[in-house]
Order: C-alpha cells, then structure tokens, then sequence
C-alpha cells in the first residue's frame, strides 16, 4: 500500500481547462461531473535481442469534467509502474476563460502568434487575447523553460537546461480573413538557476529578441488570397560572452539591432521569411510559395526550425466530369547549405500527381506518383566523387476496386500494385545503393450488415531487390469480426496470415501471425476489453543466423495481450 501511495504522487499528472465562455455562466446546471475511470494490465514476450516493449505493464487513469454553471475544469491523471522512477511529479494546470471578445489565459497556456516569431511553445504565466471589433492584440509573460540542473547521482537522465522567462505581445488589425499583424518576442535564461557538475555538458545561457509581421489578405471575393511572415532575431548564444563595440560592426543590420539590444561577441542578427499566394476558381485552385531562412536565424519561441535553406513550392489541384475526377500536383525544391558555410550544400527537388477517379457507381480508381531528386554540391569542403550524393526515388502506385452486392451483404475488392525504385548515379556507391521493391495486394470484404458479422480475406506479396540479391514474401490473410448478443454489446476481431519467405543469400522461415480482439459493455456504463497477438518465425533447418542476413525482426517471436477495465460516468 505505501509503494502505491508513493507511486501516486509520483504520478505523471496533466490538468488543463479549455476555453470558457464566461456570458454562459450561471445559464447551466449548478454542478455536474463526466468522465471516466479504468486501469488495465498487458504483457509482452520476444526473442528479439532487445525488447521494445516492457514484459509485463500496468495503468490506472482518469479523466474528471466537472463543471459549475457551464464553467467547466478538465483534470486527468495516469499512473503506470514507471510512475516511482521519477523523483518529482509532473503537472500542468492551466485556464483560459472568455467573455465576449476578451480571453484570458493562466497556467500553463500557448498562444500561436507567428511560426517565425512565437508559435507552438506553451508558457506557465500569465495572457491575454483581444479581438474588439477589427483590433487584434495578444500578450504574453511567463516561464518558457523550467530549470533542471545535471545529476549524476540519482540513475534519472536528463538534459540540464536554464530556466528560461519570455514576453510576447502582437498587435492588429483586421479580421482571420483579412489582417496585418506585428509582433514581438523576448526570451531571456537565467544564468544562476542552475548548477553544472559536468564540465564535458556545459551549456550556455541565451537571450533571445524577435520582431516580426504577419499578413493575409484576400482579394476578388477571397478567390486570391496572400498571406506572409517577416521576422528579424538577434540570438546571443553566451550571457557570459564580452560586449561588442558597435564601431566594429560592419553588417548594418548589426549596427541597427544594437541600438535596440545588448549587442555581445556572440550575438548574431538574422532574417526569415515565407510567402504563399493562392488562387481558387469553381473546380481549379493552385498555390505557389516561397521560404528563406538565414544561417544564424533562430527564435527560441519556436521549439524546431530549419535555417540554412531557400524553399520553392507549388500546388495545384483540377475537379472534372461533375467532381468525379480529381487532379492534384506539387512541385517542392529546396536547397539547404546555400550559404556556403557549411561543409556541404544539398538540393533536394520533389514532385507528385495523384489520379482519383470514380469510373461508376460501383468503381473506382487512384493513381499516385512521386518523384525525389537529391544532389550535393561542394560548400566549405570539397566533396570526393566517392561520397558524393545524386539520387533519383520514384515511387508509383495504383488501387482499382470496385463494389457491389445488396443491403444485407455489401462486398469490395480491390487491387493494390506499388513500386518503387532508388536509383544511385554515383558509380561508387551505386552497386550497393540501388534497389527496387514491388508490393501488390489483393483484399476482399464482405459485411452482413443485418447480421453485424463481417469477413475479410487478402493475398499479399512483397518483393525487395538489391543488386543480385532479392527477398520475397507471398502469403494470405483472413480476418472475422462482428457483434454478438441481443443488445450487439460483445464486439470481437480475429485475424490469421502465414507468410512464405525466399532469400536468394541463406534459407529463411516463414511467417505466421494472428490476432484476437474482444470488447464487451455492460450496464452501459463498464466495459471489458482483452487483445492477444502472436507474430512468429519457425526456426529454420539449415541452422543459418538469419540476424547477420535479414532484418531481426523476421526471424524471431513476438507474443502480446492483455486486459483492461473502463467506467464512463
């Protein structure tokens, strides 16, 4: 009972309350809770050399909607048998209450203002978001890193980081459909939050300040729409580092950030920015773009972005014949390195066309291709033609099916054909490099809709070639589900397939898999659900390691199941 106890307040724990509306409150019911509650255990054995899952798990959760005159406050918490391996518990609380066009935010909060400037990076804070008539204004303050000093004594890894306090605001005009933004974003570490034991994971405090816009505007009835994202970042890498005297400057974009900022030896000052114009007709639309992102451009209210890179896109889309065939293409070239300053540059230019058709009312059709073109060009080093990459990736495929039968027994077949093909132009690499793969599958359904009882059937084969070598699977599969019972309250899945395998370098096993799902409610509010799945390779009798040949996954076992309990209320 105490390492239970000990385990829940070490429980990994999520609250947070959505948006509420605050001109409702009073208009509802006085109090009302929903929810639900359940726990279930699983298990899991292989011979695989590692496992990629635990043998044995466990889970308890819930999830709470209480509510007081429509004021509604979310909570869920979950709690497994990793649950004591964490030394402190992790919770998130956070409110977002609106009247009219006020909203307001507190806890742990996001607000989406620029995916250049501040955009899918949550807070612990404080902010505000006004929308009076066309005025647009969003601000924000609070943490943006919690600070987690290194240790080395507790076996518990993790990543030392600074804590981190950041503002933001954003100002504007117009409407979603049309408006002009300008933003600005300040991020600042606090050098003294924590202390470093390593000297090998030394890690340095930044400060961080971003100024952007942001537009979209329509023209002709919303049937050309413009949108864009401007930013500047001046990103200073090291507190610690000396000042810079603003004599020495030479870029003028440096001379000008450091009127504004405290401009050190390790600050860098860059740009970025993205365009897209779209234009949409009754059965046509297309979209062209564009994204430049400088070397040294970072804004730490953005948790990912590539810089280094011009980007040039295109899409377009065409419905003919009454919205029974649909056309769509792109066009996506983009160049990472062009700078210059890195070892290598890299263009990687992707194209795509994709056929849907309806033949008849009991027939269909698709058509996809798409085309990878990857090449390297020298930057800061000169790239021997050994490692040197340039090369082409097609992939094609076609699914024609068609369906038919009778309310009470409805069947579909269809046939799925892919290839695709890596062709390797460096003559080095090439031998090795090259390869294709061709996949086909032939699938049958039938659903007795009166009876809730449907059958599933498929033919499979899979070949993969690589120089003189090939390996090929061909096999079947079969599957059986519906509900039982009056009150059609036990559902269930089973499924069975045996694949046989063909290696031209060593003699392999084949494949036998199956699969057993059943769910059953009762009282209306509990339900019992139970899985089983077996994935095997019988041993082969030529006694080859088959690990040191084909993947390891081919050539071993993987047994799952497990049980698991939920109550709505």
């Amino acid at each position: 009972m105490k390492k239970l106890l000990g385990m829940s307040i070490a429980c990994v724990m999520a609250f947070g309350v959505s948006a509420q509306d605050l001109s409702k409150i009073g208009k509802g019911k006085p109090f009302a809770i929903t929810g639900n509650v359940g726990g279930g255990f699983s298990f899991y054995h292989s011979t695989e050399t590692m496992y990629t899952q635990p043998p044995l798990a466990w889970n308890l959760y819930g999830n709470f909607n209480p509510t007081v005159y429509n004021f509604s406050f979310p909570f869920s918490f979950v709690l497994t048998q990793y649950s004591s391996s964490y030394t402190t518990p992790f919770a998130q609380f956070g409110i977002s209450p609106t009247y009219k066009w006020i909203k307001l935010h507190l806890g742990y909060r996001t607000i989406n203002m620029s995916p250049l400037v501040f955009g899918g990076q949550s807070f612990l804070g404080v902010g505000v978001e006004l929308t009076p008539g066309k005025f647009r204004f969003a601000a924000f303050y609070g943490s943006l890193n919690k600070a987690i000093s290194e240790d080395t004594t507790s076996g518990h890894l993790a990543q030392p980081q600074y804590g981190r306090i950041g503002y933001g605001f954003k100002v504007g005009y117009g409407t979603e459909a049309n408006h002009i933004d300008l933003l600005c974003f300040h991020a600042k570490d606090d050098s003294g939050s924590i202390k470093l034991i390593n000297q090998v994971a030394i890690i340095h405090p930044q400060e961080n300040s971003v100024v952007g816009a942001s537009f979209k505007l329509g023209f002709l009835h919303q049937k050309i729409i413009w949108t864009g994202d401007l930013a500047a970042s001046a990103l200073t890498r090291d507190l610690s580092s000396a000042k810079a005297n603003r004599d020495t400057l030479t870029n003028g974009l440096d001379k000008l950030a450091s009127r504004f900022i405290t401009y050190r030896n390790s600050t860098s000052v860059s740009y970025a920015g993205q365009t897209q114009v779209f234009f949409y007709v009754k059965s046509f639309h297309t979209s062209i773009g564009y994204r430049r992102v400088q070397p040294d451009f970072n804004s730490l209210g953005v948790p990912y972005m590539l810089n280094d890179l011009q980007n040039f896109q295109w899409n377009g889309g065409l419905v003919l014949n009454r919205g029974r065939v649909n056309l769509t293409g792109s066009l996506n070239d983009q160049q990472t390195g062009i700078s210059g300053r890195e070892e290598s540059k890299f263009n990687a230019l992707t194209g795509s066309f994709n056929l849907g058709a309806m033949l008849s009312t009991h027939a269909n059709l698709s058509v996809a291709f798409t085309t990878v073109n990857i090449g390297q060009s020298d930057g800061t080093a000169h790239l021997s033609d050994t490692v040197r990459r340039n090369e082409q990736v097609y992939n094609i495929s076609m699914t024609p099916s068609i369906n038919f039968g009778s309310v009470t027994a409805y069947s579909n077949l269809s046939l799925s054909l892919t290839w695709s093909m890596l062709n390797d132009q460096n003559p080095f690499t090439s031998p090795t490099d090259n390869s294709n793969t061709l996949t086909g599958m032939l699938a049958y359904s039938c659903s007795f809709t009166s009876k809730s009882i449907s059958v599933t059937g498929s033919l499979l084969y899979n070949r993969y070639a690589q120089d003189t070598n090939t390996y090929s699977s061909a096999g079947f599969n079969v599957g059986l589900g519906g509900q039982l019972l009056k009150a059609k309250n036990l559902g269930f899945q089973l499924s069975a397939g045996y694949l046989v395998n063909h290696y031209t370098l060593a003699a392999v096993s084949n494949n036998i898999t199956g699969s057993a799902n059943l769910h059953y409610t009762f009282h209306k509010r509990h339900s019992l659900a139970a899985f089983f799945n077996l994935v095997t390779t019988p041993p082969t009798s030529s006694g080859v390691n088959l690990q040191q040949k084909v993947p390891y996954a081919v050539s071993t076992t993987n047994l799952a199941g497990g049980l698991s309990y939920n109550y709505s209320f």
